[in-house]
Parts: C-alpha cells; structure tokens; sequence
C-alpha cells in the first residue's frame, strides 16, 4: 500500500513539474507576443477644439498604438502641427486626422476658400475669355499683371495679383476627383480692398499678362535653379494604412 502512495505522490510531483513549466512557458510567450505588437505613434487630442483654432504643442499628446487600433490618415509628429489651424472640430481623446487640418494663407490648404486668404486679403471673382486666360493655361497658384486696355501705357494697373481658383466650384469638385480644368469663364484671384477697387475700375477694359513663377514669387536665381530642401514637409508626416508612417503619395520625392 505504502509503494501505491509512493507512485502517487511521484506522479503528482511530475505532474506539478510539468504543470509549472507549461505554465512558465506560456506566460514567457504570451509576454513576447505582446512585446512583438507592432506600433505607430500618433496625437491625441487632450481637450475639444475648436474649429479655426490655431494648433499648439499642448493641445497633444504623442501616444503610441498598436498599428491596428491607428486610424488612416492620422497625423504622428506633434512639430509638425504648431501653426495649423483646425478646419473642423477636433474632440478630445481623438486621434488628429490630416484632412481636419490646414495652413493659413497656402494655397493649397483644405478646407474652405476663406482659409486661402491671409489677413487683409479678399477674394474676388471675374470673368475671363480665352485671350486673358492665355488660352486656358492659367492656372490656380498663377500670378498674374493686370492692364487697362484703352490706355496707351505699358505700366500694370495691378501686379502680381495671385490666382486663388479658376473655374466655378463644380469644376474644382471634378478636378480634385482627377478632371482637369481645361476651359472656365471665370477666375477667383485675392485683393487687398485697395486692389479691389482698382479692379472694378478697369475691370470691362482689362487685359491680363502671365507672370514668370520666378517673376512673380520673387525667386533668386539660385533658389530657382536649387532643388527643394529635404526637410521641407507641406503637410504633416501621417500614419498610411496599418500604421505605416509614410508621406500622401503626391508629396514624395
């Protein structure tokens, strides 16, 4: 009877062995397993804002997550945001999405055409024929010289006067879906109030001359001929798919 209890408690002590083990391995796994998650940093909003708030450092926190809880489009460098403005609201605990935010004064911000303005610009809307649209080759970022065409004078009556839109909002609309602007009668340029009346003055006898890029944004000839700085980020580095930080395809080098 004494070698039965003997067998039991040896096989009890092995089974308690494995038992033990098996357990230690398992924790050991599920320990690496966690650590293995593969993650992506993104911002928190830490309070609601605004929208047409100007964005701060301590309006985030950089948080990481695992790259399957990071939503698409997400915004993961906080000194990429300082300077932007909030084009919708944004609420507290969400993680910063790059659509819900723009540049003042940059032509190519999101969001409405007011935000294309900087302070103590106006938008200002013409028509236009196929002549003074250089035979629809003007172009949203042109900048343009405007003349008096019943003048004998070769001096602008407006200079460098930049081109906000051309054509109305649907074709805009289409062209942001990948349909190209080739014909409008219209043009949206900004104007200071002084410019604006300018403008009205000669806006039935007007000719409209293109102005050279380098001419127009007052380029160097050496900063014109240089390529763009590395650094130069037009929009903030976001999180792509899974997690995956990355720059909007048609800002890649």
């Amino acid at each position: 009877m004494k070698k039965i209890y003997l067998i039991a408690a040896v096989i009890a002590l092995a089974a308690g062995v494995a038992t033990y083990f098996f357990a230690t391995e398992l924790k050991k796994t599920t320990v690496e397993t966690a650590t293995a998650v593969e993650e992506a940093t993104v911002l928190i909003a830490i309070d609601d804002i605004p929208q047409n708030t100007i964005l701060t450092k301590d309006m985030f926190q950089e948080t990481k997550l695992p790259k399957n809880a990071v939503s698409f489009g997400t915004v993961c460098n906080i000194n990429e945001v300082i300077g932007f403005m909030a084009t919708e609201d944004i609420f507290a605990g969400e993680q910063l999405m790059a659509r819900k935010i723009g540049i003042i004064g940059n032509e190519k911000a999101d969001g409405r055409l007011s935000y294309q303005l900087s302070n103590g610009m106006y938008a200002f809307t013409t028509t236009i024929d196929i002549r003074n649209s250089m035979g629809y080759f003007l172009k949203e970022g042109d900048k343009i010289n405007i003349y008096n065409s019943i003048l004998p004078s070769a001096t602008p009556v407006l200079e460098n006067i930049l081109i906000l839109k051309v054509g109305d909002y649907a074709a805009n609309k289409q062209q942001e879906a990948g349909v190209e602007i080739t014909s409008y009668s219209i043009i949206t340029v900004a104007l200071t109030k002084e410019q604006v009346q300018k403008f009205i003055e000669v806006e039935g006898n007007c000719r409209i001359m293109l102005v050279s890029h380098e001419e127009g944004y007052g380029l160097a000839d050496d900063i014109v001929n240089a390529s763009a700085p590395s650094n130069m980020n037009p929009v903030p580095q976001t999180n792509y798919g899974m997690g995956v930080v990355t720059r909007p395809p048609e800002t890649e080098k």
